[in-house]
């Protein structure tokens, strides 16, 4: 497995009168820094490949092989569709009577779960698509008709969808039921969540202007169309219940202003280049290409996949909370923690967040586990928080039972 040694630093000051947060952008060094002004100084290292249960490979080629599978073409589906588009969405899912799409289902996208609750404390999600929580931070568009947007959507498939609908998971007062019975909520290891992140096209062509066109985005992106407007595909995070703490893995298609920003970028399998260092000089600078190596090509091919998943770049794995020596992991993406929900990237960490996803005696996530949205956690959970509560097994869909 390729490992090059990394520590981030981030400086933070927080202004809890004034309601305001500065944070200093992350700085690649061999050891810490010290803080430059007064806060609070906080030691991250960038989420690298682990193991995966029951596999030889690492967690780079285990997420790679599920992209594959899950972007592959849908056999005989009119339109054109992947396998991940025929998956139950969380209307789908968290709903009075859960069931399953039918084939050819219309897409319906709802607004960022995350933005909504870091921002609004909740909220409708049936908004089809809103205003990023901060589109500067990436050179997002804010002007125009209509208002310049993000979706978000995200899928479940048949295993992760089963079980909760088995086990009455839908419904506060189904959880509230297995809050009473002691249920101890654990997906099968075969359960497979994905969220992607949306922008229309419109939007995007005045966000990339090098893009100049509608064809050509339909060339390089995954575009599909939900309530009559054509989105593309920009962010993708996908986690696998294959280990007991999920495994975890984030993709950008490699257009976005600033993906590899902060962190890096890290592919032990699927990169012809594996390590791409962040730009310390500019931000929301171009990437390049992230050409695919040999053995992934293979993949892709055998699955037939259509080539504008080429495009789309793996910016690393997660599998624990921390590195052996006990430094907190960060895994975040540019667009997803970034831009819409409002946070940074060096301070996102997918399975430090998830872990507070859960239920108390109501049904309903405690405010204190809630809050843990707009903290942006990293390293291993704070029981004190969870206490009274019980986990929903890393997934926040469980903000969406009615």
């Amino acid at each position: 497995m390729f490992k090059i040694p990394q520590r981030l630093t981030i400086l933070a000051t927080m202004f809890i009168g004034a309601g305001l947060a500065l944070a200093a952008s992350a700085a690649h060094a061999a050891k810490p820094e010290a803080a430059v002004t007064p806060g609070v100084a906080r030691v991250v290292d960038t989420a690298r490949a682990g193991p995966v249960n029951g596999m030889q490979m690492n967690s780079d080629e285990f997420i790679w092989r599920l992209f594959t599978k899950f972007t592959a073409p849908t056999p005989g589906a009119q339109p054109p569709s992947v396998i991940f588009d025929t998956w139950a969405s969380d209307a789908d899912t968290f709903t009075a009577t859960p069931a399953w799409p039918s084939p050819g289902t219309a897409r319906k996208f709802q607004a960022s779960a995350l933005l909504r609750t870091k921002l609004h404390g909740g909220g409708p999600v049936d908004l089809p698509c809103i205003a990023p929580g901060n589109a500067a931070a990436g050179g997002f568009p804010v002007d125009g008709t209509p208002v310049p947007c993000i979706a978000e959507e995200v899928r479940r498939n048949r295993p992760q969808f089963d079980y909760i609908k088995k086990n009455g998971l839908h419904t506060r007062a189904g959880l509230a039921a297995a809050y009473q019975r002691a249920l101890d909520v654990q997906m099968p290891t075969d359960a497979v969540s994905v969220k992607g992140d949306w922008v229309p096209v419109d939007t995007l062509l005045k966000w990339i202007p090098e893009l100049r066109s509608p064809e050509r985005i339909r060339s390089l992106y995954y575009t599909s169309v939900s309530e009559k407007v054509e989105y593309a595909l920009v962010a993708l995070h996908v986690s696998s219940r294959q280990n007991p703490n999920w495994v975890w893995g984030t993709f950008e298609h490699q257009k976005n202003p600033g993906r590899c920003d902060d962190l890096g970028c890290y592919d032990s399998f699927g990169a012809e280049q594996p390590v791409v260092a962040p730009n310390r000089r500019a931000i929301n600078t171009q990437y390049g290409a992230c050409d695919k190596s040999s053995m992934l090509q293979m993949l892709m091919t055998q699955a037939k996949l259509s080539p504008v998943w080429q495009n789309y770049c793996l910016k690393s794995t997660q599998v624990d909370y921390v590195t052996a020596d006990g430094t907190p992991t960060a895994l975040g993406n540019s667009v997803i923690e970034r831009v819409v929900g409002n946070g940074t990237v060096t301070a996102s960490s997918c399975i430090a967040c998830h872990a507070y996803a859960s239920y108390d005696a109501t049904g309903a996530t405690s405010l204190g586990a809630k809050a843990m949205l707009p903290f942006n956690p990293t390293g291993a959970p704070m029981p004190a928080v969870l206490k009274g509560s019980r986990k929903f097994d890393f997934m926040w869909g469980v903000l969406q039972a009615k």
